[in-house]
């Protein structure tokens, strides 16, 4: 059944789209709560108006995601729990813990369904984690996860994390760069060199 979105459904369309859905969708939840109507030469008329209204919308909330994404990304997320043996946790950090951390630096609420941990984190350590603030942006953000019982502060802790994560990829750069060198060194051609560091990289 041809419908055009009055209003945006997650995953299914946006605010003056037309498209087909199933019937009974379209009949049991998007009419009844006035989220779609029939594609009709009058609703069609209107699609167009909605869509313009629909990405001034869009456009106000990546600007406002933008605003928030410098905020996080100048203040890593860290998590302070209790640890047990080989940094294994006690119960885990799961999205609302990182939502709720997050909403801590904003100054308001992020609802945990808009953070994309694809399974809860069990151990001491960094971890990269996606964030959906809007459709169109999506940072990625450093969660880091210490000992709440660490000796030296679980700030310190964080700072120690970070600071061997940068070592090792400093670490796993030079190596490349050092591979690169040996290769030219024993005559090999510089463009497959630069290909196999740019892989190396990737």
């Amino acid at each position: 059944m041809k419908v055009v979105f009055l209003e945006t459904v997650e995953g299914s369309g946006t605010m003056g789209e037309v498209r087909d859905v199933a019937p009974g969708y379209a009949r049991n939840y998007l009419l009844p709560r006035g989220l779609a109507a029939p594609a009709t030469p009058q609703v069609l008329a209107r699609a167009d108006r909605l869509r313009a209204l629909e990405e001034e919308r869009q456009r106000a909330e990546d600007e406002r995601a933008r605003g928030l994404v410098g905020k996080l990304e100048s203040n890593p997320l860290i998590i302070a729990v209790r640890v047990g043996e080989q940094g294994r946790l006690y119960g885990s950090v799961t999205n609302a813990d990182i939502a709720q951390k997050a909403g801590e630096i904003l100054g308001e609420e992020l609802d945990r369904r808009r953070v994309l941990l694809p399974e809860a984190i069990r151990r001491v350590g960094v971890y990269p984690v996606g964030l959906r603030l809007s459709r169109n942006v999506q940072p990625q953000i450093s969660v880091v996860v210490v000992d709440a019982d660490a000796p030296e502060g679980a700030e310190a802790a964080a700072a120690a994390l970070l600071a061997s994560l940068a070592e090792e990829e400093q670490a796993q750069a030079a190596a490349v760069a050092a591979k690169a060198a040996a290769q030219v060194a024993v005559g090999e051609p510089e463009s497959g060199t630069q290909e196999d560091e740019s892989e190396e990289q990737a």
